[in-house]
C-alpha cells in the first residue's frame, strides 16, 4: 500500500493500512471501536441486568465484531489484498479475548469459537 492508504469502519472510523503492520492495526482497531461501544453500555451496569439481556448484549457485540471484520476485509479485497477470513476471525478473537481479559470484564463478553459439526469444545 501507498503512504496515507486508508480504509474505513462502518462508523466512519478511518485505519491507516500504508505500515508494514497494517493488519494487526486494523484488527486492534475494531477490537478498540467495540470496547468503545461496550463501555457505552456498561453505563447501564450490565450486572444489573436480566441474564437473557446480558446475553444479548453479548451477542450484538460478536455480532459487531464480525460486521466491521468483514467490512474491512472486503474493503482490503476491493485493493488487492487478500486475507483469509477464518485466520483474521481467530486473530481477532484473539486480541478480543486478550483486551476482555486485561479490562476485567465478564468471561461471558469473550469471542469463543464455534464448535464445527461433530467436534468437540
Amino acid at each position: 500500500m501507498t503512504k496515507g492508504s486508508f480504509i474505513s469502519m462502518s462508523r466512519g472510523r478511518r485505519i491507516d493500512i500504508s505500515g508494514p503492520q497494517f493488519y494487526q492495526d486494523m484488527l486492534t482497531s475494531i477490537a478498540h471501536e467495540i470496547l468503545l461501544e461496550l463501555a457505552e453500555l456498561e453505563k447501564i451496569d450490565l450486572a444489573s441486568l436480566h441474564p437473557e439481556a446480558f446475553e444479548q448484549v453479548v451477542g450484538i457485540t460478536q455480532i459487531r465484531l464480525l460486521n466491521e471484520l468483514y467490512f474491512c476485509l472486503g474493503q482490503l479485497r476491493a485493493l488487492g489484498l487478500e486475507v483469509e477470513v477464518k485466520q483474521a476471525i481467530q486473530d481477532l478473537r484473539d486480541i478480543w479475548n486478550r483486551y476482555i481479559d486485561t479490562t476485567n470484564r465478564a468471561e461471558a463478553l469473550k469471542f469463543h469459537e464455534e464448535a464445527a459439526p461433530g467436534q468437540l469444545q
